[in-house]
């Protein structure tokens, strides 16, 4: 069995899934509710599987280490080292998301 590492979020990230699960709510509060669920248990395996996802390759984010993991429309990204796996960012897939690094 794997060693599950910590999750942390940082502030903003916790921000981009706020403003996601209202967004969704706009439209259906349950399926907020289901996406959150989902997320989480997504957040759960790479807690376990943090290589799951891609190492990114543009210049800002391989320098600092980014993985990402797509999601639904959306593209998680995070770093990890032996103990912590920490989310940065939960973003759409249709915004140009280098701007907000």
């Amino acid at each position: 069995m794997r060693k599950k590492r910590d999750v942390r979020f940082l502030p903003i990230a916790e921000e981009d899934i706020a403003e996601i699960l209202d967004y969704i709510a706009l439209d259906n509060v349950s399926a907020a509710s289901t996406f959150f669920d989902k997320l989480e248990k997504k957040f759960e395996y790479l807690s376990e599987y943090p290589q799951a996802g891609i190492k990114r390759t543009e210049k800002e984010l391989s320098k600092a280490g980014y993985y990402s993991l797509v999601f639904g429309n959306y593209i998680i990204f995070y770093t990890f080292d032996s103990g912590i796996l920490t989310v940065h960012r939960v973003l759409s897939s249709y915004r140009d998301y280098l701007k907000f690094f």
